[in-house]
């Protein structure tokens, strides 16, 4: 598979089955002047959905964790309309989850990755978080500011990405830079799209020596519908290779680091 790469932004059955509950999970304890529901760890992983944590992120928060680091993983849209739910999913389950369904599911998997990777998951309510392609910069900004203390590092994807969830998230993460309120960031793209990055941005490989593992996406392709596991990643779930989704291969991410960070 081919290796995602982060780059450096500008300065600054049948069944009736009952959906799985999202989880709120903070760490540590936040300045007394932030928001009430905010995190404080070494470092914020932004996520426009799931499974950016694993695919576009992950070499990277698991050297990060590796380094001793506090990481949590903040997830930002509802992930409610993945072709998944439509076009995959009937044909295992004979029905079409509800958006509301099919994003709990996508958010126990959210869940259980982050954890594999030694960091931890913070999972907005459905309520709270943004409609799948709808993300805009101001609404992604209000988003980390309610859940991330002040001065806290944050990783996400790039601004110059093809998705406009992933863009929305680069560029609210530059405004919360250049307005101070984040202290440093990186930004993460996939090779595949490193032609849509300006010749004068440089970039950086960071993760060499902790690559992701089968185990670390274990939780998107474990399928057991009797217990409401569907497996949603071995079809789809934003793998950008086959849809055995061999995460075996994954490479290792490269990270244009914005000035004033050295990585770990």
């Amino acid at each position: 598979m081919a290796s995602p790469r982060p780059h450096v932004g500008p300065r600054r059955s049948r069944r009736t089955m009952t959906p799985p509950r999202s989880r709120r999970t903070r760490v540590s304890t936040p300045p007394a002047d932030a928001p009430p529901d905010s995190v404080s760890p070494d470092l914020v992983a932004i996520a426009p959905h799931q499974d950016d944590e694993v695919l576009s992120m992950g070499p990277a928060i698991l050297e990060a964790v590796s380094a001793g680091m506090v990481v949590t993983v903040l997830l930002i849209s509802r992930g409610e309309a993945s072709i998944v739910r439509s076009r995959d999913l009937p044909r295992k389950l004979g029905f079409v989850p509800s958006p509301h369904h099919f994003s709990a599911l996508r958010d126990r998997e959210f869940d259980g990755a982050v954890r594999a990777m030694g960091a931890t998951p913070v999972i907005p309510p459905y309520e709270e978080r943004l409609a799948d392609s709808s993300a805009t910069p101001e609404a992604v900004a209000a988003l980390i500011r309610g859940h991330v203390a002040r001065g806290t590092t944050a990783w996400t994807i790039s601004a110059y990405d093809g998705h406009p969830d992933h863009r929305a998230c680069g560029r609210a993460v530059q405004a919360l830079i250049v307005d101070g309120y984040l202290s440093q960031a990186a930004y993460f793209i996939s090779p595949e799209r490193l032609d849509l990055i300006p010749g004068d941005v440089a970039l950086d490989r960071v993760g060499a020596g902790t690559p992701i593992t089968r185990k670390h996406q274990h939780p998107y392709r474990s399928r057991r519908l009797a217990r409401n596991w569907w497996g949603s990643a071995g079809e789809v779930s934003g793998c950008p290779s086959t849809t055995s989704c061999d995460v075996t291969r994954l490479p290792t991410v490269t990270a244009d680091i914005s000035e004033g960070w050295q990585g770990a």
